[in-house]
């Protein structure tokens, strides 16, 4: 069975949405030890007309159905520019045995335009990861409007609690995984290895009352799990390696933090930090404020000051952050900065700490927690870090000094962060001057801008509002003439009006 459809009629995004849900009805279950998703699909031409419709094994038992659909029933159509709407986020790559393809690889090589999905996968290995690949890959994404939503999770209310428990389950094995991988002792090494020029930089800074070297310092390494104990053999740890090792990225290549600046015109450098961890973050700065940035002379004010085009405290609480609670695990990947003309981009390997994912990541609003915190430790008592667990203080502050916020992704495993060094107000271009705007106005209205479509819901989830309270600034915006709406009714979001 399937649901039934004129083939000539134009649909509405909203009419295509509801259809989808009521296709994933008709799944067909493949297991029966364990709930599988009620999964419904839906491709069109970009206008709204139904080119096919599909649901979860319907033509093969288990077969995805964005599969079925790109594969099977339209494989000889030319679907470029087409639309799909899914209930249940897109698979990836990964979480198939070969030769079987993620949904999303399907999707991108069919070259659809656009992708609706109804709602995240509450796969641990899925989740935002599926709507991320097809946004690298150029696609648009959204999301199905909010009540249908809830009626899809509704549907899958089992589903999602079987993967919560899964989910559980591998956090608490993931969480033990970094701890275990730093106390590995480094074999062959000694802890003459140590840099001693980093070891009296935090005994400066932390007013240790040991020496370096020093048997104090031995037994201090030791409770700190800096080294251990092979016999009488002091060996280091990961941990200690990385830290304090004086040549670490020989050993532990991936500690390397490399920045890449773009002069333009085919023009780049690229820099390599090695050496120990425990002082990567002053080197880094000093190169960033030397070469990285455009610096002016400053004379307005009775002090000679040197000023950035970008605010130079947030890169510094982005490295530090990066170097912090990076996922030290994954040995294939580096930290990595670019700083180009237009924009700059952070990746450091690592999902988000469970439990926060990338959406509690982009709202900027986090709680005490660390990845490593032995080494958010030594930089906290080295004043290189805040003692929280995670600090994106200066990086709310950007629309203060006139900048978007930045722009947060995940690559695989990979977190990415995209600034943009344009640092134009948009109330600029609407003959309103910036002084008639609180700061909250102008984040709201840089968040409107990266959104392109907001709702209110949107809105409040983003900054952590009640729907109330983000109806206010919005409608305060909207007054201003800098909003338009799109939309009636439920539907309504709001645009920066042209």
């Amino acid at each position: 069975m399937a649901i039934e459809y004129d083939k000539k009629k134009k649909y509405s995004p909203e009419e295509l949405m509801e259809m989808a849900y009521q296709e994933s009805l008709f799944s067909i279950p493949e297991h029966d030890h364990k709930p599988d998703p009620l999964v419904g699909a839906i491709l069109t031409t970009s206008d709204g007309k139904i080119l096919a419709t599909s649901h979860r094994g319907e033509l093969r038992i288990g077969e995805h159905c964005e599969f079925t659909l790109i594969e099977r029933k339209l494989k000889s159509e030319n679907l470029k520019g087409c639309h799909l709407y899914v209930t249940l986020e897109p698979c990836i790559d990964k979480v198939r045995k070969p030769p079987k393809r993620g949904c999303a690889t399907h999707i991108y090589k069919a070259r659809l335009a656009k992708v609706y999905i109804g709602i995240r996968d509450p796969d641990i290995d899925i989740e935002n990861e599926g709507a991320n690949e097809l946004i690298s890959k150029g696609i648009i994404v959204e999301d199905f409007h909010f009540d249908i939503a809830e009626k899809i999770r509704l549907s899958l209310a089992e589903f999602i609690k079987y993967k919560e428990v899964q989910k559980l389950i591998i956090q608490q094995e993931r969480e033990e995984k970094p701890i275990a991988y730093l106390k590995q002792a480094v074999i062959n090494t000694t802890i003459s290895q140590f840099s001693k020029t980093a070891i009296d930089e935090f005994i400066k800074n932390s007013q240790a009352t040991f020496t370096y070297p020093s048997q104090t310092f031995n037994d201090w390494a030791l409770s700190f799990e800096l080294a251990t104990k092979d016999g009488e053999t002091i060996m280091p740890t990961k941990l200690g390696l990385m830290l304090f090792g004086e040549h670490a990225d020989d050993t532990l290549s991936h500690t390397i933090f490399k920045i890449e600046l773009d002069y333009g015109n085919g023009k780049a450098e690229i820099e390599d930090f090695g050496g120990p961890v425990a002082t990567q973050l002053p080197r880094i700065m000093k190169f960033i404020k030397d070469k990285g940035l455009k610096l002016t002379i400053d004379r307005s004010s009775a002090k000679r000051e040197i000023v950035s085009d970008f605010p130079i405290e947030v890169l510094r609480e982005v490295v530090a952050n990066a170097i912090i609670h990076r996922d030290y695990t994954i040995t294939e990947a580096t930290n990595y900065l670019y700083i180009g003309s237009e924009k700059i981009i952070v990746r450091s390997p690592g999902i988000p700490m469970p439990p926060l994912t990338i959406d509690d990541i982009r709202t900027m609003n986090l709680p005490s927690i660390s990845r490593n915190p032995k080494i958010m430790f030594v930089y906290n008592r080295m004043g290189l870090a805040e003692a929280r667990g995670i600090g994106l203080r200066n990086m709310k502050r950007l629309p203060d000094s006139g900048f978007p916020l930045p722009t947060f992704n995940l690559i695989g495993n990979i977190l990415e962060i995209i600034f943009v060094r344009d640092s134009s107000l948009i109330p600029e271009l609407k003959g309103v001057s910036p002084k008639d705007l609180t700061p909250e106005d102008r984040e709201g209205l840089f968040f409107i801008q990266q959104k392109e479509l907001v709702s209110v819901k949107e809105y409040a989830s983003h900054f952590g509002l009640t729907d109330k309270t983000a109806q206010r600034r919005i409608a305060k915006l909207f007054d201003k003439g800098l909003l338009e709406k799109v939309g009636e009714n439920r539907w309504i979001k709001y645009r920066i009006k042209n």
